[in-house]
């Protein structure tokens, strides 16, 4: 059997970081989703000591930060959601959310506004959550973030990406998340992905939570190629429809006849031979985009991500193989290959949208979830198309 590498789980505090305990634990699963929270659990056997003299008490939701080392690399980190233990057996299960879930979590309290002048879109997405979710200090009265801003100063960022710059208002009475705006502003055309790496700080004694800017979306290049039966074993290959689409209206600020509104039609997928479907719509609304503009590039885009079905791969990793969750992370693009004898099969390059990891005495076990890259290409050749025919 292939050797299990060298797991840890670290607790510090949520707020600070101040290093707290290594946890035994006995089974680990744990979850990383691209521009989303992700999910981690772990079982404590009770007969471990598993705090080694400290106070239960820490074991607190939403108090405690639990990290996954593999090897040397922190692979995870989130805060504790719940608890539970079986006296019968003696375990304790600690159920942890990826750590951008506080940040969903947070609101824009007392409103953001870029003005009438344009600002980087990861710009705009830093200082929201800088104002509103993660300011490590109370603030005046009157000032951005003030109700609940004494946030737990867990981030660190990436320089601000020279990408493209856009307009947006946050009318404080909405009350939106700040996560979901984060996510809103990256998923339009031309936009950008994000996750949460993470690393010792060595001299500081405290793990470093980074947010990390991925632009353009569509994922960075690893030259990483997966082949079935070699490196890797493809489950299951899927087509799906479900986001296909020929009519698409998005929904912006305002209410009722003053809404800003825009819409979109693919006339070619319902008429083109060999692959004509009956008309499909789909409606988004984000009350937070203030341009007709922003509308129409994200109606553009749900209309050429409709383009054509999802053909996607479910991959799981051979143990002590040539790859494993170690060297990937998010927002990687890789290659899978497979085929079978009666089967033409699939070559393609895929995004990493999730990494599925879970960790018992018997082995480790990597399961991938993927994204097409052709999506994001049909997305810019769509845009291109669009700026030809307005030259």
């Amino acid at each position: 059997m292939t050797d299990i590498p060298e797991y840890r789980v670290i607790l510090s505090e949520f707020k600070g970081g101040r290093l707290l305990a290594e946890l035994p634990v006995s089974a680990i699963n744990y979850r990383s989703i691209l521009n989303a929270p992700g999910s981690a659990s772990f079982s404590v056997p009770l007969a471990a000591e598993p705090l080694a003299g400290l106070d239960c008490s820490l074991i607190s939701p939403w108090r405690i930060v639990a990290h996954v080392q593999r090897g040397s690399r922190v692979l995870w980190g989130g805060p504790l959601l719940s608890w539970s233990v079986d006296l019968a057996a003696e375990e304790m299960t600690l159920d942890c959310v990826g750590l951008w879930e506080y940040y969903r979590r947070n609101m824009i309290n007392l409103g953001y506004s870029t003005g009438a002048t344009p600002r980087e879109q990861t710009t705009i997405a830093r200082e929201l959550i800088q104002q509103f979710a993660d300011n490590p200090s109370p603030v005046s009265p009157g000032q951005p973030g003030y109700w609940g801003s004494n946030g737990p100063g867990a981030l660190t960022f990436d320089p601000d990406l020279d990408s493209v710059k856009r307009e947006r208002t946050y009318p404080w009475f909405e009350w939106k998340s700040v996560g979901e705006a984060v996510e809103q502003l990256g998923a339009v055309i031309r936009g950008f992905d994000f996750r949460i790496d993470h690393d010792w700080d060595v001299d500081a004694r405290v793990i470093r939570n980074r947010m990390r800017w991925l632009y353009p979306a569509g994922g960075q290049d690893t030259g990483i190629v997966l082949e079935h039966g070699t490196n890797c074993t493809v489950t299951t290959v899927t087509s799906d429809g479900d986001k296909m689409c020929t009519e698409t209206g998005v929904n912006g600020a305002g209410e009722g006849w003053s809404q800003l509104k825009s819409w979109w039609y693919n006339g070619q997928l319902e008429t083109e031979d060999g692959r004509r479907i009956p008309r499909l719509a789909a409606v988004e609304t984000n009350n937070s985009v203030v341009r007709v503009e922003t509308l129409t590039a994200q109606a553009e885009r749900m209309t050429a991500v409709g383009a054509f079905p999802i053909v996607v791969p479910e991959v799981t990793l051979h143990p002590g193989g040539e790859y494993s969750v170690a060297e990937l992370r998010v927002g990687h693009k890789i290659r899978v290959r497979a085929r079978t004898a009666n089967w033409p099969g699939i070559s393609a390059d895929y995004v990493v949208q999730e990494i599925d990891t879970k960790v018992t005495s018997t082995g480790e076990e990597t399961t991938l979830a993927l994204v097409p890259v052709t999506i994001f290409e049909r997305v810019d050749d769509w845009v291109q198309g669009q700026l030809e025919l307005s030259a």
